[in-house]
């Protein structure tokens, strides 16, 4: 069995699991080795299961113009090969200098999200299809820890994410995470094709570079097994969050009740002496899950609203606090609640 079997029989259980028979998806195609492979190993699915794909590469004019042409060529024959649509939306300069708010890299990334979404809307699918390999798994948390990151930044890229972009959910699915990318070069060989190598991938000046061509060769060095090690601790990253979030929604479950009046929502932590008896962090979270459903909108939360919220529930006696929004919080007794003027109904609200 060649490699592109090998692999077509280890990533269809997923596939099948979460796309139905009939169903019209997107694949981010930029002609490299992994997105190449996940088109053809895509291509092999759709016949079985009558599946539509569209290529859709984005140009996101950070290039000169031959290259970019040289990749939309190869993308638009590979479509063609393979008797897939495909579509070519472009990032603007003007987009870019708009939302250039962060690094290049991360500007160009929300901004392809945007445009891939808006494809799947066109294309009436909900279902976005990428290349990452493990490799860029591992290279994903070692990224996370380099730069400072708690347990969830540990998990890096997920196989499966929903995402909202312009007000609409997608389905992000990886399905070559579990695959390395050694293996993605071999599926298109096998298949006769030559995959297109970005030379921004060898500008040293973006970190995720400095990671793939510095970092890991010295890092192989101490252990040639690193990539597996840096995805093991990903795999009990994910256990330890999964198990966190489970405890979260229990305490949440046993504390928080919510009250929908007329035209007030009220959220209260019904037991104060037992909520002071738990972690700094246990408590964090409760307060950032009430906070993150009522009127105020995420980037108006800061940690020291979250301070203070814990810090007068620890008081004695009645303490109230204005909180962004109109919200407003009050602490009595044994019991905290959160105000709200709003025609939610959170009765059967659970996290």
């Amino acid at each position: 069995m060649n490699t592109t079997n090998k692999t077509i029989k280890k990533i269809f259980p997923f596939i099948s699991k979460n796309i139905l028979p009939g169903a019209n998806i997107i694949v981010g195609c930029s002609g490299g080795a992994d997105s190449t492979a996940l088109a053809i190993l895509l291509f092999s699915y759709s016949i079985k299961k009558n599946i539509d794909i569209k290529l859709v590469y984005v140009n996101h004019n950070l290039r000169n113009i031959a290259y970019i042409n040289n990749e939309k060529k190869y993308v638009k024959n590979l479509a063609k090969k393979l008797k897939l649509k495909y579509s070519s939306p472009e990032i603007t300069k003007n987009e870019f200098k708009i939302n250039h708010k962060s690094s290049v890299e991360n500007t160009a990334r929300i901004l392809r999200f945007d445009k891939l979404a808006n494809e799947a809307k066109k294309f009436n699918s909900k279902s976005i299809f990428l290349g990452h390999t493990s490799t860029d798994k591992a290279e994903t948390i070692l990224f996370n820890i380099i730069r400072g990151t708690g347990l969830k930044g540990l998990e890096g890229i997920t196989k499966l994410t929903t995402k909202r972009i312009n007000t609409r959910n997608y389905f992000i699915m990886r399905p070559l995470l579990e695959i390395e990318r050694v293996t993605t070069e071999k599926i298109c060989k096998e298949n006769g094709l030559v995959p297109l190598h970005d030379e921004t991938n060898d500008d040293l000046k973006y970190t995720r570079n400095k990671i793939r061509k510095k970092i890991f060769p010295l890092l192989k060095e101490i252990n040639p097994k690193v990539i597996q090690s840096i995805l093991n601790l990903g795999s009990a990253a994910k256990e330890t969050n999964e198990s966190y979030e489970l405890l979260v929604k229990t305490w949440y479950a046993k504390l928080v009740s919510v009250d929908t009046l007329k035209n007030q929502t009220i959220f209260k932590i019904k037991d104060i002496n037992s909520f002071n008896q738990l972690t700094t962090k246990l408590k964090t979270e409760i307060i950032k899950n009430i906070l993150n459903h009522i009127s105020i909108p995420k980037q108006q939360i800061t940690v020291k609203h979250i301070i203070k919220i814990t810090e007068l529930i620890s008081l004695q006696g009645t303490k109230y606090y204005d909180l962004p929004n109109k919200v407003k919080f009050t602490k009595e007794y044994n019991m905290a609640s959160f105000k709200y003027s709003g025609c939610k109904s959170y009765s059967n609200y659970s996290i």
